[in-house]
């Protein structure tokens, strides 16, 4: 987990059997050069922090399972997206020896989250909210709502797509999941009665060092909508433009703060719908 900045720490537990690690012999012992790429192996072993689930042969978990680990990585995603490399590495150890005797190796396409959420590490304030939002996961997959677990899967999702606007679609998905069916002024409704109309659809992450972006969830719901419903029918984005129920301008460039380059309307507001799943998952577990 790249993305992770505590530089004064060498562990911290998040409890639950999960921790984050700065990498150690035995953890670098899991890489395997025939499925890894000379640059990925290098990666791999620059990266400044893992995140590490720990359990035992008499638990009711599978060795060879992934899904804990996939449980706590989102846990981090809902309280603020982080980049992450893909590689997750299931291992056994024998009487803590020095090394791993790796069982799988999964590959998940690596998460480079929006620019807003890029210029502030997870450092430890935003760790200290892990442990709790791990808690909620792991109950939330464990349980019988299928929407709630489809919010989840659909954040996951759209992290890790390579293309903004198609993940930015996904992540309306997800918050669609959560507010049932409707049209783009039932999910206006429903996101402003979930967050509040004037919440910044911008968390306050870095107000230390930049103003934060001024955009409202009120002002953004149905415009990330029309985005939505214009990518879902593979319709001319140029067009929305010139729609007559609700005209949006998805091509002109626009300001996130003034210190980045103005980007396409729809890029931003892809990148906001992110921020907004995470910050309705957030509300809702």
């Amino acid at each position: 987990m790249p993305g992770v900045h505590v530089p004064d720490e060498e562990e911290i537990d998040l409890g639950s059997g999960f921790s984050v690690m700065k990498p150690i012999e035995a953890m670098l012992s899991a890489r395997d050069r025939e499925i890894m790429s000379g640059e990925e192996y290098k990666d791999t072993g620059r990266c400044g922090w893992y995140l590490v689930f720990k359990t035992t042969p008499i638990d009711d978990r599978s060795i060879s399972s992934t899904t804990d680990i996939q449980n706590g990585l989102i846990s981090f995603q809902i309280i603020k997206p982080t980049r992450t490399t893909g590689w997750m590495f299931v291992c056994e150890q024998w009487m803590s020896g020095p090394c791993l005797s790796l069982k799988t190796t999964e590959r998940r396409p690596p998460i480079d989250c929006g620019r807003w959420a890029n210029m502030r590490g997870f450092d430890k304030e935003l760790l200290s909210w892990v442990p709790e939002m791990i808690v909620k996961v792991r109950q939330t997959m464990r349980g019988a709502s299928a929407e709630s677990k489809n919010a989840i899967i659909l954040l996951q999702l759209g992290l890790e797509h390579m293309h903004p606007l198609i993940a930015g679609l996904l992540h309306v998905m997800g918050m669609e999941a959560v507010f049932d069916r409707g049209d783009r002024f039932d999910f206006k409704k429903k996101l402003c009665g979930c967050l509040g109309a004037s919440t910044p659809a911008f968390p306050d992450w870095n107000s230390s060092t930049f103003s934060q972006p001024k955009y409202t969830v009120e002002e953004l719901a149905v415009p990330i909508y029309m985005l939505r419903s214009k990518l879902a029918h593979g319709a001319d984005l140029r067009k929305a433009a010139v729609d007559k129920s609700n005209p949006v301008d998805l091509v002109k460039k626009v300001e996130l703060i003034p210190e980045l380059e103005p980007q396409a309307h729809a890029f931003l507001l892809a990148e906001a719908a992110c921020y907004l799943h995470c910050q309705v998952l957030q509300k809702i577990l």
